[in-house]
């Protein structure tokens, strides 16, 4: 039936907008949160103190889609950064805090790509 076939056709067109929507909302979140988080500590970035500044300049993100599910990762490049994260009782922690901080922008913007209803 061609009616069907022009709604299959529209309901894909439609998914892949919502997509690219969502995974360019993705890169420009996990960009905020970078930026963010290679700020000083003064200024609200990561809350250590830099002896080589490494572990700041290895904050990065990206966003991935797998199996139908976006990831927008924030993470360090430095071996210490997991002592960073889960030592210290949590005082040097940035990557979760700062993705709490950050994920209220990122659904409600979400709901706005996906057309979620009010």
């Amino acid at each position: 039936m061609a009616g069907s076939e022009e709604v299959a056709r529209k309901l894909l067109e439609r998914r892949h907008r919502m997509i690219a929507g969502l995974m360019a909302l993705g890169q420009n979140v996990g960009a905020q949160m970078e930026a963010a988080g290679k700020r000083q500590p003064a200024t609200g970035g990561a809350p250590w103190k830099d002896r080589t500044g490494h572990a700041r300049q290895g904050l990065y993100h990206d966003t991935v889609l797998i199996n139908d599910t976006i990831r927008v990762r924030y993470a360090h490049t430095m071996e210490y950064g997991v002592q960073l994260e889960k030592g210290y009782s949590g005082k040097y922690a940035e990557l979760e805090p700062r993705a709490k901080e950050y994920a209220p922008l990122f659904y409600e913007e979400a709901k706005r790509i996906v057309g979620d209803p009010p």
